[in-house]
């Protein structure tokens, strides 16, 4: 022992350090309370190897189901984390008033967001301040002022695209045109105050290209908090101009919470003089009846922050991968403008998307389902924690604050549900109701209950909208512009396609 305490103390610290990770790797792998859940030995020893999958590799929600046929339906992926992955197991975890409590990996810009609270009863008394400002008929009363100008800014674009060369066209940059749509939009929505991104020559937005790029450091901090934070707060104290040019990402997520602070800020100043509602009129006048208080200002300021970064790249992703598929399927875009000429006889008119809400646009609400399926919104984990009584799953218990997860990857290509599952076929929802019901409870890219995407009446407005008016009035080309390659995407929170769809423009003749 003298001569062991003899050594230098950099050895000693290294030895003890190596000793202290070998006897944790022991625990983990055989005296650690998940040590009989079956999965692969290294994920249960270190985080570091699902770090690997989410932040080097393409995903691990992409491995997932071959975990699951080799492991079987419950599986160990973390030191204190199982994947679970039957819809059945999923809806135990994620139904309405479940007593599986949210995991936050905190993100300085979202934190006090609806995003960010953990229990039940957080969420819930967001919720009822945010959920009638995204109900339906709230978006029809303002669709007129909304939907109807953003959208017409942006298919006044893509004409004078489509119109120029003599009438032969030319080529959109699609990825960053439907994020400028969506950032606009969600913004409009909000706020009542925009980017101005579809004014933007080629719809080069700084601020919105900034958000893209945000998605590569927001993954690294969920598996790195305190790194983020730390670092984040360090650069945060360099020159804007520095910050701006140098780390463009961060910036980003710093031009989100300044647009969202300097909104509660004059609304809070300037109560009732908006002219149209705003996501901050509830939690500015709260309800007192019903207990409800203002939230602090910084909750309010990381609301904005989340439906910004939410309402964006989600539904342009969407819109994304819908423009692939459709434009490489001849049988889909001619079945789909067959009916849009039906329904829309004349090519420019604007139709509200609660007519394509109705009879008669079928197949267009097929189409965009579809889509929806292939897109997956975010596809990777969904982390909940046991409550403290544990949980049991496939005869498996599972301790008090042991993580669970499921992903929306998996449940949304579920090849029993879907047959061919990776294959794009609108008609698979043009089904009996018994079908159409089950494949639409399997179907998971909105989330489900009490954590279900607040957002889904805007984004599906969106998304019927800008499919049904987009191919009505152009003839669009994706071959020769996009290859399949360019649109295989990386897991960042939301699928990021390794390339940008891009499509030749032209004007449909009638």
């Amino acid at each position: 022992m003298q001569s062991i305490l003899s050594l230098p103390y950099p050895i000693l610290i290294v030895a003890a350090f190596v000793t202290y990770v070998i006897l944790k790797t022991v625990y983990r792998l055989f005296f650690h309370p998940l040590a009989k859940i079956p999965g692969p030995k290294l994920a249960a020893a270190t985080t570091l190897w699902n770090a690997h999958y989410d932040i080097n590799a393409s995903g691990l929600c992409k491995i997932l189901p071959e975990l699951h046929k080799k492991y079987g339906p419950i599986i160990r992926i973390q030191p204190n984390e199982v994947h679970v992955a039957e819809l059945e197991s999923f809806n135990q975890v994620f139904r309405v008033g479940t007593p599986f409590e949210r995991v936050w990996h905190n993100n300085p810009f979202l934190t006090g967001s609806l995003q960010s609270k953990e229990t039940l009863q957080e969420t819930k008394k967001r919720r009822e301040f945010l959920s009638p400002f995204f109900s339906k008929s709230a978006i029809l009363k303002v669709e007129p002022f909304l939907h109807a100008q953003k959208l017409s800014l942006f298919l006044s674009t893509l004409q004078k695209t489509a119109m120029s060369s003599n009438g032969d066209g030319g080529l959109i940059d699609f990825f960053l045109g439907f994020r400028c749509l969506t950032a606009d939009t969600i913004m409009d929505y909000c706020f009542q105050q925009d980017l101005n991104a579809l004014a933007e020559p080629e719809f080069k937005s700084p601020t919105v290209q900034a958000f893209i790029e945000g998605f590569d450091l927001a993954i690294a901090g969920t598996f790195f908090p305190t790194l983020f934070n730390t670092m984040s707060s360090l650069i945060m104290l360099l020159p804007e101009r520095v910050r701006e040019a140098q780390f463009a990402p961060l910036y980003g997520f710093e031009t989100m919470q300044r647009l969202s602070r300097e909104r509660v800020l004059w609304l809070r100043a300037n109560p009732g003089k908006s002219k149209m509602p705003t996501l901050f009129d509830g939690m500015l006048a709260p309800d007192e009846k019903k207990g409800q208080v203002t939230p602090p200002l910084g909750d309010m300021v990381a609301e904005g922050c989340l439906m910004i970064a939410a309402g964006t790249d989600t539904t342009a992703n969407a819109l994304g991968l819908l423009l692939w598929h459709v434009t490489q399927n001849e049988q889909v875009q001619r079945r789909l403008l067959e009916e849009l000429r039906r329904e829309i006889p004349n090519r420019d008119d604007m139709v509200d998307s609660g007519a394509l809400d109705g009879p008669g646009f079928e197949y267009l609400r097929a189409v965009v389902k579809e889509g929806l399926r292939l897109a997956f919104g975010v596809p990777g984990r969904i982390i909940r924690r046991t409550p403290k009584e544990g949980a049991t799953f496939h005869g498996l218990y599972l301790p008090a604050k042991t993580q669970i997860s499921s992903c929306i990857y998996l449940q949304n290509l579920d090849p029993v549900t879907f047959p061919n599952p990776t294959e794009y076929d609108p008609d698979r929802w043009l089904c009996d109701a018994e079908t159409f019901k089950l494949r639409d409870r399997q179907m998971l890219s909105f989330s489900r209950g009490s954590r279900g995407c607040i957002g889904i009446n805007l984004a599906l407005a969106t998304l019927h909208l800008t499919v049904a008016h987009l191919f009505r009035r152009f003839e669009i080309t994706t071959t020769g512009h996009t290859t399949a390659r360019d649109m295989e995407w990386n897991d960042r929170f939301v699928p990021v396609t390794l390339g940008r769809i891009k499509g030749h423009v032209r004007m449909r003749k009638d």
